[in-house]
């Protein structure tokens, strides 16, 4: 196993970013704190993600209502970190409340006052959190899909899991952060048998025999399993160390941090779409058809069609909007992502065209997610994040058992 075993990292890293992934197993290795002990809501969000097995749709979920919540509640100087486990209260209302969201609350909500009141923070964009929570779709009913009639250059069951469905077959419909990222379409994949689709996969092939070590390092430290804090989760590890490095005032490192998580949320879903309208195989399945019916990848193949790559996607749209809102760091951001991008070649589970287009849907969910809330010209942070609906009501959270309810409308 890895450095740091949430992360899923090799054990040495020739990256531009060793010295990061080496803090964090130094991170993993201090005593773990006292259950009773406060937690920050990232913190939370993190290990709820790894103890549940959460998948990268799911994490960048919480991950970005947690986030849209500080943010809100920084811009009007309230606390963040109560904000953030408000949210988390509403989100995971019997698994981590209990555990990790009452201490915090307890500690910050001063003479032992029974109720803790969203309104008594920036209750309109805090409820708005909650409401959208309800209305995403992201809870929907999971229904199966009718998947295409099988033929050579279409998804199949793969290895190890041979899923039958893919994960998340309902993320396409799932609402976006940013209105207009639904609309984004990448090119159509290569076609089966053409000159191109031979090339990548016989690349696959190829690069599978001539795996330098800085390769095979970097495919499994991002391979980011089950059980790890998945793709968004590092990139919010990566921006947190940052900005613990060159600090923001509150407002804005919130602000970042929600922008961020906004745009690989809706990558993700974008990505899924494109998944889900294509259907491509992966390479386990072409190559040991056509090339090498012994091939095995470096890391598991994910149970979900391959084009396009969901770690190049969610990556693309990382690097974008850090590279604009912390253009310092670009080059680290720029390099991170593609080297996120091509360890999916390296690990021999996505072609070359998966990964180029998945960096390129990417980009293009953050500059719509850019232009519509940091557009040029405006003072940053001049846009809200939500707006309050008509009917949103303030949602109230009762100490210590957190119990989570809705106030009635007025008469």
């Amino acid at each position: 196993m890895g450095l740091y075993i949430g992360l899923g990292l090799a054990a040495t890293s020739a990256s531009a970013d060793e010295k990061f992934f080496a803090a964090q197993a130094q991170v993993a290795a201090k005593p773990k704190a006292s259950p009773n002990s406060p937690r920050p809501p990232h913190t939370v969000a993190a290990a709820t993600v790894r103890a549940r097995q959460y998948n990268p749709l799911r994490a960048s979920r919480l991950y970005a209502a947690v986030a849209v919540a500080q943010s809100a509640a920084a811009e009007q100087q309230q606390s963040a970190e109560l904000a953030g486990a408000l949210a988390l209260g509403w989100l995971l209302p019997q698994e981590s409340a209990p555990r990790w969201v009452a201490p915090l609350l307890s500690s910050q909500v001063a003479g032992g006052v029974a109720d803790a009141r969203v309104d008594q923070l920036p209750a309109a964009a805090l409820s708005a959190v909650a409401e959208r929570a309800l209305q995403d779709r992201g809870d929907s009913r999971r229904r199966p899909l009718a998947k295409p009639v099988w033929q050579p250059g279409l998804w199949a069951r793969t290895p190890p899991l041979f899923a039958e469905q893919p994960t998340e077959p309902q993320a396409p419909n799932w609402q976006p952060w940013c209105p207009g990222t639904e609309l984004l379409e990448p090119p159509s994949p290569p076609a089966y048998g053409s000159a191109r689709w031979r090339a990548d996969m016989a690349e696959v092939l190829e690069v599978s025999h001539r795996l330098t070590a800085e390769q095979r390092q970097a495919a499994e430290r991002w391979n980011l399993d089950v059980g790890s804090v998945t793709p968004p989760g590092v990139w919010n590890m990566l921006v947190r160390e940052h900005l613990s490095q060159h600090p923001q005032p509150p407002a804005r490192h919130y602000r970042i941090l929600a922008l961020l998580n906004m745009a690989m949320h809706d990558a993700l879903v974008a990505g899924w779409r494109v998944k889900l309208t294509h259907w491509t195989e992966r390479p386990v399945t072409a190559i040991r058809r056509e090339l090498d019916r012994d091939f095995e990848p470096l890391v598991p193949t994910p149970p979900f069609p391959g084009y396009v790559s969901g770690h190049s996607v969610a990556s693309g749209a990382a690097a974008a909007v850090l590279s604009r809102l912390l253009p310092e760091a670009a080059p680290r951001w720029q390099a991170l992502a593609l080297e996120a991008s091509e360890s999916r070649l390296w690990g021999g589970i996505h072609p070359r065209f998966d990964n180029e287009e998945g960096l390129v849907l990417g980009r293009r969910v953050a500059e719509v997610c850019l232009d519509r809330f940091e557009p040029p010209g405006a003072p940053f942070g001049s846009v809200p994040l939500l707006k309050e609906s008509a009917d949103t009501r303030p949602y109230s959270a009762a100490l210590p058992r957190m119990r989570v309810w809705r106030e009635p409308a007025p008469e």
